[in-house]
């Protein structure tokens, strides 16, 4: 029996290449297959941050992984194009699967990624959840408005 990846509860590989798919299609750029292995070693990543974090200090589920996500898929360029687009929406993704979202601009959010890049958000992916923490609001709250 194949046991299902513990980071699946938030989110699956097949989705993370679903996102990526419609990326590309709607925004353009050079679709590719990953590098071997590559969305593999981000998602265990980021959830042994997830895991981690969780037993040391208690969290909002899937927050840090989300976090971590993000900075690894960007920086990791599984893909030829599509990478920061990618890791953006698989972050979003994982809190809607918890009934959040987060209030930024797409300046805000643009400017996030890019800091990611540049290696200029103070603590790597801890940095990002926090970014992600200070913007979080409930889906319902959302829909209210």
């Amino acid at each position: 029996m194949i046991t299902p990846d513990p980071w699946e509860q938030h989110i699956s590989l097949a989705t993370v290449f679903s996102l990526y798919r419609e990326g590309i299609r709607r925004y353009g750029g050079d679709p590719s297959d990953p590098k071997p292995g590559c969305v593999e070693r981000s998602l265990a990543a980021a959830w042994n941050a997830e895991s981690y974090t969780v037993a040391d200090h208690g969290h909002l589920p899937g927050l840090v992984l989300a976090g971590y996500l993000l900075v690894y898929l960007a920086m990791n360029h599984c893909f030829t194009d599509g990478n920061k687009r990618v890791a953006w929406s698989t972050a979003l993704h994982i809190l809607r699967r918890h009934g959040l979202t987060i209030e930024a601009t797409d300046d805000e959010s643009e400017q996030l990624v890019n800091d990611i890049i540049t290696g200029t958000i103070p603590g790597g992916g801890h940095g990002v959840a926090m970014w992600l923490a200070e913007r979080l609001i409930a889906i319902e709250y959302m829909a209210d408005r």
